[in-house]
């Protein structure tokens, strides 16, 4: 068991000062992207924490409905190890509601999501399409001539 805990306790360490070894490489070119990328990143919380933004409501919206549904997910398995473990059918009964309010939350949610897609879509009718006249494609020997056939190589 200590010989576990020693080894377990070297690893943590190794795992902290083995990176600091290796820092020398991030001075390379491609820690300039990794910076970039990171700046880019944080602006883009900066920019997703304004209050007024529609960015920020539906983001904060989205983090309610999972904590609404990791809470449901929770109680029903709850209740369902309670139920099994007190042999008892009101707690099945109160886990099988709970059950299907999980399915209709999910039910509710995935309709909000259609009809949200439904109205972003832009539709134009065809008959308000402006009208070109039809016109054939002429064929490919009607046009080619002999400077057609031949290959331009242009020095760059």
């Amino acid at each position: 068991m200590p010989i576990v805990l020693f080894i377990l306790v070297a690893g943590l360490w190794a795992a902290f000062l083995l990176p600091s070894f290796f820092d020398h490489r991030s001075r390379a070119p491609k820690a300039t992207t990794r910076d970039y990328a990171r700046t880019k990143e944080k602006l883009a919380n900066i920019a997703l924490s304004q209050p007024d933004s529609d960015t920020y409501i539906r983001r904060h919206a989205q983090i309610r409905r999972q904590q609404i549904l990791s809470g449901m997910g929770i109680a029903s398995a709850s209740t369902l190890v309670f139920a099994t473990w007190t042999n008892s059918m009101p707690w099945l009964w109160l886990n099988i509601a709970i059950n299907v309010g999980i399915a209709s939350y999910v039910t509710l949610l995935l309709t909000i999501k259609q009809r949200r897609a439904l109205q972003r879509t832009v539709v134009v009718s065809i008959s308000d399409a402006p009208q070109r006249p039809l016109m054939a494609v002429p064929d490919q020997f009607a046009y080619a001539t002999d400077e057609a056939k031949t290959v331009r190589v242009i020095a760059g």
